[in-house]
């Protein structure tokens, strides 16, 4: 736990829990400087955003210019750096033009331009880059990944080592990206048990034991459930409206997602379109490569190949199971 950085946390703040594992893995990489740009993917609301700020605080130490830029926080608050390059990259981003948030997006791809053009930096020793659920504001996915591969690759400036991640939680995103070998793809998963208790233990009236079966470790399925106090039943009828499952295709299926509930390795062998379906809602993921190992439970949904994202999103589905069986 690292008090010397805090975050918001069901309207409070509190000490960054323990990512140990996976912020060492980090790290590691970022010491080497990557080829190809490293893709994360993992659940809504498991924390990639606090790990990605924690991880632009580290890389300050390591790096000569670091860039971090979430559209969903806005063009100015989502954009992060030293004050000349925010400026260059959203003046670079004006000329690109349309939206504001989607012009930033794609001026950040064109960092070397920037320091070669509009800052006259010829050699850069090091960059790295940390673009937080940027998918969401950019149309052609595939597209902007090549994008960023081609920023690596042929630098407008000489650079000895570069660092970019692109964090997602967008299940549809990853097929798209998965079939070309332009980036490495790894899981972050939810918290551990520790850095979940950790978390909990610092909102004095919590019990860390229930939350952790009823969320198996995301932070924000906690907030979820605070927010309708508590009640596992109104979170799940939310989001069961909010995703408005496939039923004609769960009806279809019916046997294999009934597996699915039971054991989510299943969907190895489920139908395709059933597998893409749950992964699209974001109610499944597959886990790929986990930046630390992910722990197998059947009582959480969490198996080696695939998993629910938190029990909740199990729930939603054994929801729409019963209101097939009862319609």
């Amino acid at each position: 736990m690292d008090c010397g950085f805090r975050l918001r946390f069901m309207g409070r703040y509190v000490c960054f829990s323990n990512r140990l594992a996976e912020l060492g893995k980090l790290l590691e990489m970022a010491r080497r400087g990557l080829s190809v740009p490293l893709v994360v993917y993992g659940p809504e609301g498991c924390g990639k955003t606090s790990l990605l700020r924690y991880l632009y605080r580290e890389l300050a130490g390591l790096y000569d210019y670091v860039v971090y830029y979430s559209p969903i926080h806005g063009a100015d608050e989502g954009l992060i750096s030293a004050e000349d390059v925010k400026k260059a990259v959203v003046s670079l981003a004006r000329v690109i033009g349309g939206e504001l948030v989607t012009a930033v997006a794609e001026a950040v791809l064109a960092l070397g331009e920037v320091f070669a053009k509009r800052l006259g930096v010829r050699r850069a020793g090091s960059i790295a880059i940390l673009l937080d659920d940027v998918f969401q504001a950019v149309g052609n996915v595939e597209l902007y990944v090549k994008k960023a591969l081609t920023a690596m690759e042929h630098p407008p400036l000489e650079v000895d080592r570069t660092f970019m991640l692109i964090a997602s939680s967008k299940g549809a995103s990853l097929e798209a990206v998965g079939r070309h070998l332009w980036t490495n793809i790894k899981t972050l998963w939810n918290l551990d048990r520790e850095g979940f208790e950790e978390l909990v233990k610092q909102i004095e009236g919590l019990d860390a034991d229930q939350l952790w079966r009823a969320t198996g470790g995301n932070p924000r399925a906690v907030e979820l459930l605070s927010d309708e106090a508590w009640s596992e039943e109104e979170v799940v009828e939310k989001m069961y409206k909010a995703r408005k499952v496939d039923m004609e295709l769960l009806s279809k299926h019916r046997d294999a997602v009934e597996e699915a509930v039971a054991d989510p390795d299943s969907l190895s062998k489920a139908p395709e379109e059933l597998t893409r379906h749950l992964i699209s809602k974001n109610l499944v993921i597959r886990i790929i490569d986990p930046l630390r190992p992910v722990e197998k439970s059947r009582e959480l949904g969490v198996g080696e190949e695939y998993a629910w994202q938190t029990p909740l999103h199990r729930k939603v589905v054994e929801l729409a199971l019963r209101r097939l069986h009862s319609g």
